[in-house]
């Protein structure tokens, strides 16, 4: 009796331990949103370099910029995908578009969209490990310069390491990445990680998606 009592105790001492310094388990929905995000291939579309179609990452011609990146039409074309609204083209041109996505997240037009702030990364990897699409956005405090978005990937990670270097990321931009952490995914934009991100969460309704 003792010592099934004593193996219950360290069963729930290391559950709580657990629960106490990781963030919360993926979700079946969490696990659907890694394969969409997967199958957007996004290291190899959206690339760097190029003017693209925002909606499916395809090359269209060699850019004049070859610095021109594109997480905005990524982040926009994922959230299409899930049937929900982020600011994109035609509403805005592509140019500069994270800045106005910045921006336009925090509107009363956003909320009525479904879009609700989350306070900081550990929460943001929550959301996305039950299935809800999270964004985190920068923008640049030079307007005339490009800020950067990324969507939050379903990962567990230790709340130690989520404090160091924040929730994992899927992104396009100066490095195309399934998944990064987004402390090295904004590595390009000074003053982004820890303090100038936004996060920001969206239902998805996914009977409805295909």
């Amino acid at each position: 009796m003792k010592k099934l009592l004593f193996v219950l105790y360290t069963f729930i001492t290391l559950s709580s331990f657990s629960q106490a310094t990781f963030s919360d388990s993926i979700t079946s929905n969490g696990r659907k949103l890694i394969q969409i995000l997967d199958s957007s291939h996004v290291e190899e579309l959206w690339l760097k370099g190029y003017r693209v179609d925002w909606e499916t990452g395809q090359p269209l011609a060699v850019s004049k910029n070859p610095k021109s990146t594109h997480c905005s039409a990524f982040a926009a074309s994922i959230a299409k995908k899930m049937g929900i609204y982020l600011l994109r083209p035609p509403e805005h041109k592509s140019t500069l578009l994270a800045n106005a996505q910045y921006d336009w997240i925090q509107t009363s037009s956003a909320e009525k969209e479904g879009w609700t702030k989350v306070n900081d990364g550990l929460t943001a990897q929550n959301e996305a490990n039950k299935g809800n699409l999270v964004v985190t956005i920068f923008k640049n405090p030079d307007e005339t310069r490009p800020g950067h978005i990324s969507i939050i990937r379903p990962a567990v990670k230790s709340i130690k390491l989520i404090t160091k270097e924040g929730p994992q990321t899927t992104q396009a931009g100066g490095t195309n990445a399934f998944s990064i952490p987004l402390k090295h995914g904004f590595g390009n934009h000074p003053g982004a990680w820890p303090d100038g991100v936004i996060f920001y969460e969206h239902t998805i309704d996914w009977n409805s998606v295909r």
